[in-house]
């Protein structure tokens, strides 16, 4: 088990600081998701810099996110903090959400449904969605980082 670090409420001042010392202005936030079991502990970065964690696909915000979370030195979910610049991260979230209704729907219908290859987090959420479905279940299929995700009749 790893030792823990930094509280989810130190992180904010965390980001804060860190981006000051790469010459940035951010300001940090909680910020609910409306649905903590499947985004917990969503903290909203702004402010005139905030944008740039957003570039090139977010690739310097999950950069963060990896030094947040190693920072923290926590595994579980509901402990972490998970960051978000313009409602990206949220709007993703909803929307693999609602991709998860429409194959558990069509799985109801044609007996399974396989959505395209998903991230970790992304089929956590598809997972999450359908495991709140009477009767339906879901396996992700393949291998390496980004899978498939099959949702079918149980």
């Amino acid at each position: 088990m790893r030792k823990s670090g930094a509280s989810l409420e130190s992180v904010p001042e965390l980001i804060a600081r860190w981006s000051a010392h790469l010459g940035l202005v951010v300001e940090v936030k909680a910020a609910p998701s409306g649905d903590e079991e499947a985004f917990p502990n969503r903290l909203a970065i702004s402010g005139p810099d905030a944008g740039r964690f957003a570039a090139d696909r977010g690739v310097a915000l999950d950069a963060l996110q990896f030094l947040v979370h190693e920072a923290q030195g926590e595994r579980e979910d509901q402990k972490l903090a998970y960051l978000d610049v313009k409602g990206v991260r949220l709007f993703r979230m909803q929307e693999v959400m609602a991709m998860g209704r429409f194959a558990a729907d069509r799985a109801r219908e044609l007996g399974s449904h396989t959505l395209g290859a998903l991230s970790p987090r992304e089929r956590r959420w598809v997972h999450l969605v359908v495991s709140r479905e009477e009767g339906l279940g879901t396996e992700s299929e393949g291998t390496g980082t980004f899978k498939p995700v099959k949702v079918f009749r149980k």
